[in-house]
C-alpha cells in the first residue's frame, strides 16, 4: 500500500486530523457525497468536513482499503444516532504522492440524509457555511426521519414478500 495511504487510513481511525491534513495537498478538493452543488477546495476545508463528520459519527472502523497506482478505495463504517452508516473513500494520489482528491460514498440513504440534516450546524461552525447553509441542512430533517420510518416499518415488511439474498 501506498505510504500515504497507509499514513490516512491510521490518522482517520485515530480521529487524528493533523496527521490527515499532513496527507492532503494544498489543493485537495472534497467531492460531497451529499450534493452536486459545491465541493470543498483547499487541505483546510477538506479537513474541516472531516472534523465536522467526527463530531456526529461514532464508532468509526476501516474495513478494507483497496487500490493502486494512484487510486484508492478505503471503506469504513460508522453509526450516526446509533443508526449503520457506510462509507468509501476515493482518494486519488498527486505526482508527489499526496491526495488531491477525496470522494465520498454514503450508504445506506436513510444515514446519508441523517448525515446530511446534522452536519450543516457544525460545518457552519467551522465557518464552511453560512447561517442559511445550517438551515438547509437541517431542512432535510422531516425528509430523514420519513426515510427512516420507511426502512423501520415498511422494509421489514417486503423482506417477508421477497427475501434478501446473498
Amino acid at each position: 500500500m501506498h505510504p500515504t495511504i497507509t499514513a490516512w487510513v491510521e490518522a482517520d481511525r485515530g480521529l487524528d486530523l493533523s496527521a490527515m491534513a499532513g496527507c492532503l495537498a494544498p489543493d485537495a478538493v472534497l467531492i460531497s457525497p451529499l450534493t452536486d452543488a459545491f465541493a470543498f477546495n483547499g487541505a483546510d476545508e477538506v479537513i474541516k468536513v472531516f472534523e465536522s463528520a467526527f463530531e456526529l459519527l461514532r464508532d468509526i472502523e476501516i474495513h478494507a482499503v483497496t487500490g493502486a497506482n494512484n487510486d484508492w478505495v478505503v471503506h469504513g463504517t460508522n453509526t450516526l444516532n446509533g443508526h449503520n452508516l457506510e462509507e468509501i473513500q476515493w482518494l486519488h494520489l498527486n505526482d508527489d504522492g499526496l491526495i488531491d482528491r477525496v470522494t465520498l460514498f454514503i450508504r445506506p440513504l436513510p444515514a446519508a440524509l441523517d448525515l446530511l440534516a446534522q452536519i450543516g450546524v457544525p460545518m457552519a461552525k467551522r465557518g464552511l457555511f453560512d447561517r442559511k447553509g445550517a438551515i438547509a441542512s437541517t431542512a432535510a430533517r422531516p425528509l430523514a426521519a420519513a426515510l427512516r420510518a420507511v426502512e423501520a416499518i415498511v422494509m421489514p415488511q417486503l423482506r417477508k414478500i421477497s427475501p434478501r439474498r446473498g
